[in-house]
């Protein structure tokens, strides 16, 4: 972490405060008696909150927008070094801070932080665990990277030991962490513009992830997954191994599915029965995430009975695997996947439900991210019975590859015989469905950018078609 005296740190400008993450984490620094100012280059609805909360927000990037007696710029690892307000901060020689430093700084000042890691599932993850401890009394400040109903936002704040936050390896941020309990849910190649050495790079990482906690600590880790089963072996801390092979010291087993895809099963601890477990969001990733959150929860004396109530109240978090609507018996969904093991896993949870057809449309985030797992995602979507692909997103490079959604489209109906197009304006998207879905169809809008429009728009669509 950068040298800088934090006693001397007043007033905070956040650079892209409307991301998920620095929204959270302005609203932590609000509570440690910080003052905070920031600016994006687009109103969103945590913007939009803390305008209304009274706060020096502004929209458009400009120099004119980093206060006069500013002391620290904590800006988001996508924002450009031609931004003005990063170039206007170097200029005065201010103090600057990357957000997962900021992140790391943050961390320090609780003795019981809880970092939740792994490729996928961490924001379902880590929302188990807060809410476990919040309803076991533990008062856990949060920072998430989605809005949870029971707290109605991402964050939450308050002066307990407790700090339960996502640990994202992007460009390493985890390791600016200081946590007392770890946990790492599953590691696959992924942000390959900066791991550029794939796997072998990727594991390192966590690898040193896991070792920054401390002997006293706890380490959860997925035993089936081969990629970081060594990483147990060389950590001084203690170190439970969960997943759904029975040499787990926690394994799930005897796994039932309703007629909405909601699991329940039974979890083994020691190869002792330890309890059965409900929930209502759908899919097996999420008894594998329940599953984690149950250790903490464990190692933290938190009761069964209390484990169980919060997973069968818990609703998932916003644009995972969310419910918009449905009407003429279509049902629409959103979710957040965008790596193809995610793609690949949502599209396996519609399959638990009860539906005809089943509709995905997809955007793409990132070119480099389409190209480097451009066959992964077309086995991944061929798993549907109609798909639509839009627009490849791309907020932080250019397209040096030359890929494009209309070669993923082609791949999936050459390859895996499933129809495919693509369409690239949201309303012709929701026009083509309209004349085209049926009865007992299921709609799954998947991405993780501004897809999930075409959610909203095709159920307001539907409603006025068919009423509620």
């Amino acid at each position: 972490m950068k040298n800088i005296d934090f006693k001397n740190i007043q007033k905070i400008h956040f650079i892209g405060i409307g991301g998920t993450s620095m929204s959270g984490l302005a609203h932590i620094a609000i509570h440690k008696n910080l003052i905070i100012t920031g600016s994006d280059m687009r109103p969103c609805g945590y913007t939009d909150k803390l305008i209304r909360e009274g706060y020096d927000i502004k929209i458009g990037h400009s120099a004119d927008n980093i206060p006069i007696d500013c002391d620290l710029i904590v800006y988001t690892a996508a924002i450009n070094k031609n931004n003005p307000e990063f170039i206007e901060a170097q200029r005065r020689g201010l103090p600057m801070m990357q957000r997962s430093e900021f992140l790391g700084y943050l961390t320090s000042l609780y003795p019981k932080t809880i970092a939740v890691s792994g490729t996928h599932g961490k924001t379902t993850t880590s929302s188990m665990v807060a809410l476990m401890l919040l309803n076991a009394g533990f008062d856990p400040t949060i920072s998430i990277g989605g809005t949870i109903s029971e707290i109605d936002g991402n964050y939450r704040v308050s002066d307990s030991e407790y700090f339960v936050t996502e640990a994202c390896e992007y460009v390493d941020s985890f390791l600016k962490s200081k946590h007392y309990i770890a946990t790492i849910s599953n590691v696959e190649e992924d942000h390959l513009d900066y791991f550029t050495n794939g796997i072998t790079q990727i594991r390192e990482s966590f690898f040193k992830f896991a070792q920054i906690v401390p002997q006293d600590g706890l380490l959860i880790i997925n035993g089936d997954d081969k990629e970081i089963a060594f990483i147990a072996d060389e950590c001084n801390c203690k170190v439970i191994r969960f997943g759904l092979g029975q040499d787990n010291d926690y394994y799930a087993a005897n796994i039932e599915y309703n007629a909405l895809g909601q699991p329940a099963f039974d979890v083994f601890k020691n190869n002792v029965l330890f309890g059965r477990f409900n929930l209502i969001i759908p899919g097996l990733h999420n008894v594998l995430n329940a599953l984690t959150a149950i250790i903490c929860a464990d190692f933290l004396g938190i009761s069964i009975q209390s484990m169980q109530d919060t997973l069968l109240r818990f609703q998932g978090t916003k644009r995972r695997f969310e419910f918009r609507g449905e009407a003429n018996n279509i049902k629409v969904f959103e979710d957040y996947a965008h790596h193809p093991t995610e793609v690949k896993v949502t599209v396996q949870a519609c399959h638990n439900y009860e539906h005809n057809r089943l509709w995905v449309i997809f955007q793409p985030h990132t070119y480099s991210r389409a190209y480097d797992f451009f066959d992964e995602f077309a086995e991944a979507l061929s798993h549907c019975d109609f798909l639509i692909m839009n627009d490849i997103y791309s907020d932080r490079e250019a397209n040096a590859w030359g890929i494009s959604s209309e070669m993923m489209a082609k791949e999936v109906t050459e390859k895996y015989d499933t129809p495919a197009i693509c369409i690239s304006k949201f309303t012709d998207i929701v026009d083509y469905l309209l004349k085209n879905l049926q009865p007992g169809d299921f709609v799954l809008v998947a991405g993780s950018q501004s897809i999930n429009q075409v959610a909203f728009m095709l159920v307001d669509k539907l409603k006025e078609l068919y009423g509620n």
